[in-house]
């Protein structure tokens, strides 16, 4: 037992005389030791500028980096500054907003985080700019890096409820940026040229009273979306409000459009006696949308060769009459991760009133999900010619030529690619429609015509069986 005890007390001298501190906590000055980084670039996607005299801010996400020190002793660094030539950047250094702090201690084994922002004042410029800077980090008398790499460019910005008056020509170039809402004021036009890019802004939305033309094509599509798109954002319904049309509208057209991550894609209330389309949809992708992809009430439309899906609510809704062309289509709602009740198809309206009749052309088209019925019509409907679709429905008392709850077998839906495998029954199951030479992407129909919005293509890289 006194043995013991005198170890215990040889160990307190031992300790009284010699520092018992951990390893990880005594200071080392050897000038071998390097510190390393999680990422030794860190670049910011593309941004768009800021025009903060008009109270437009614009700055980037926040991205962050680790710093280790895996030496088993603790180290100071000297000096954590920023190297900012054009002085876009902001640092986040130990909690503490600051371009520079002096004698960071870091443990042995341990780390720190560093957060980094962007944000590039605009200069109503055409190019796309780049800029570096860096986060320099004197540790026992070495020099150490992480660059910070960001490009930016300056948007057409629309703010303020901007109204358009007369008739108006958007140009492929700079994005146009819709800060709050757009309005098209009655007999006015907005035209938007192929390839041009519109971003909206937290809820953001057009609304129409007069004519929208979106006039994208095959090879230089017009892209409609949020103004996050990052991370989780990238296929985040409801981000924006979408396009409004409102019973003044008229001569409407959405070609060679993605649109993407709102709350309604387009939503168009024209109740009237005629049967002038008032708004047509061809080669266009509307996809991951909270509420309907296309809402129709009383309105006359005709969609062409274009794909809908992932939408939580309906893919299409057409109510309270009208005339509905709906040709060439795929709709898919199927392993979305929304839950769902309503059909991705609905056809509906009073009955007792005729003149609300819908006169419905259903041809060539696939609509497919994970519910039991994914079709309906319910009264009111005129169906003039529902004929050579693909539906997922229980129904029996569709044309004999209309293939129902087989599985349509798209190449990667999982991807939202919605091309037909070679085992795809709706390849040569359409009937050939006049004007209507090409799929959604350009690649010619054959007659007969697979069913969808898109024509199958083999895979160049198959093999073929002996």
């Amino acid at each position: 037992m006194k043995s013991i005890h005198l170890f215990f007390y040889i160990a307190i001298g031992v300790c009284f005389f010699v520092s018992c501190d951990p390893k990880d906590e005594i200071l080392s000055s050897d000038p071998n030791i390097r510190l390393s980084f999680s990422q030794d670039t860190i670049f910011f996607d593309t941004l768009y500028t800021s025009k903060v005299d008009e109270g437009i801010d614009m700055p980037s996400i926040t991205q962050r980096f680790k710093v280790y020190n895996s030496s088993e002793n603790a180290v100071n660094i000297a000096e954590i500054s920023l190297s900012d030539p054009d002085n876009v950047y902001q640092l986040l250094i130990n909690g503490q907003a600051s371009d520079k702090v002096e004698n960071a201690f870091l443990r042995g084994g341990d780390s720190m985080l560093i957060f980094a922002e962007a944000n590039i004042p605009h200069e109503n410029n055409d190019e796309i700019r780049e800029f570096i800077g860096s986060v320099n980090l004197f540790t026992n008398g070495n020099r150490q890096e992480v660059i910070l790499s960001a490009f930016a460019e300056d948007p057409y910005y629309i703010s303020g409820g901007e109204i358009i008056n007369g008739n108006v020509i958007w140009s492929k170039g700079r994005p146009y940026v819709i800060v709050d809402s757009l309005f098209v004021s009655e007999s006015s036009s907005l035209t938007v040229e192929a390839g041009s890019r519109l971003v909206f802004n937290n809820d953001a939305k057009i609304h129409i009273s007069g004519s929208l033309k979106l006039q994208g094509t095959v090879e230089d599509t017009i892209r409609l979306e949020s103004i996050r798109v990052d991370g989780r954002y990238f296929n985040s319904p409801g981000q924006w409000g979408g396009l409004i049309f409102d019973s003044l509208s008229n001569n409407n057209e959405v070609k060679g459009v993605h649109l993407k991550n709102a709350t309604f894609g387009l939503y168009i209330y024209h109740p009237d006696e005629d049967d002038i389309i008032d708004l047509t949809v061809e080669n266009s992708t509307i996809e991951n949308i909270s509420q309907v992809g296309i809402n129709a009430i009383g309105a006359d439309v005709s969609v062409v060769n274009s794909i809908i899906s992932h939408t939580v609510s309906n893919a299409y809704s057409h109510s309270s009459g009208g005339k509905c062309n709906f040709i060439y289509n795929t709709v898919v709602n199927e392993n979305t991760g929304f839950f769902r009740e309503g059909p991705s198809v609905s056809f509906g309206t009073s009955e007792d009133e005729t003149i609300n009749t819908i006169d419905l052309t259903l041809k060539n088209s696939i609509i497919w999900g994970s519910l039991r019925e994914e079709i309906l019509i319910l009264d009111g409907v005129n169906s003039i010619s529902v004929m050579h679709n693909l539906l997922k429905s229980p129904r029996e008392d569709f044309d004999q030529s209309n293939i129902l709850n087989t599985d349509p077998f798209f190449k990667v839906p999982y991807s939202y690619n919605y091309q037909l495998s070679e085992e795809s029954p709706a390849r040569d199951a359409g009937v050939d429609v006049v004007g209507i030479e090409t799929d959604q992407v350009g690649v010619s129909r054959n007659s007969p015509p697979d069913i969808g919005a898109l024509q199958y293509v083999p895979d160049p890289t198959a093999v073929p069986v002996e």
